[in-house]
């Protein structure tokens, strides 16, 4: 039987455990709430990791924009609208738009070279947008209207039968929506 003495300490003790779990279940969210600013800056950001930006990633290029290393206009998939984003974050005047220009500015793609292709699918399986299509062991071919000229598939391709081209500006492949797509990562 449980004495009188031992039923209070294990009241105590369960009190005492629980008023600790309330206190860090406190402390966990907020430390969620409290994000450091390159993580609100890398939440802003696509997350499709292209490197066009000059860093190998979404995560390195928040970490140097809170360190103030560059500006916040060079992601590219992302567009005008992740520009007047991160300004907002950092507490600035977004740079000048140029979407007027980059309306008129020749698309880049990925172009796979059939006769090259070895069908390896290694440059499908790193394609952030899924713009790369071909069963394995068959050539494979690029969707132009998805790609985003990030470069991944390039770097993965161990035939290197995969470039980035320049296609031609006509009524095909004209920017008829004037509005950048905003592509958004899974880290939401």
């Amino acid at each position: 039987m449980i004495s009188p003495v031992e039923l209070q300490f294990i009241a105590a003790a369960a009190g005492i455990l629980f008023a600790l779990g309330l206190l860090l279940s406190f402390l966990a969210r907020r430390s969620l709430t409290e994000k450091s600013l390159d993580q609100k800056l890398e939440q802003a950001l696509p997350g499709v990791q292209c490197a066009q930006c000059g860093y190998p990633g979404c995560s390195a290029y928040a970490k140097a924009l809170a360190a103030g290393e560059v500006t916040c206009d060079k992601c590219v998939p992302g567009g005008p609208d992740t520009v007047k984003e991160l300004a907002d974050i950092l507490g600035i005047d977004p740079p000048a738009d140029e979407s007027e220009e980059m309306l008129f500015a020749p698309r880049r793609v990925a172009f796979i070279h059939q006769s090259l292709c070895t069908g390896c699918h290694r440059c499908a399986r790193h394609c952030p947008v899924d713009a790369i299509v071909g069963d394995i062991k068959q050539p494979h071919q690029v969707i132009a209207r998805e790609c985003i000229a990030c470069g991944d598939c390039l770097k993965q391709c161990p035939e290197e039968c995969i470039e980035l081209i320049t296609e031609d500006l006509s009524l095909k492949n004209f920017n008829w929506n004037i509005q950048s797509i905003r592509i958004t990562g899974g880290a939401k």
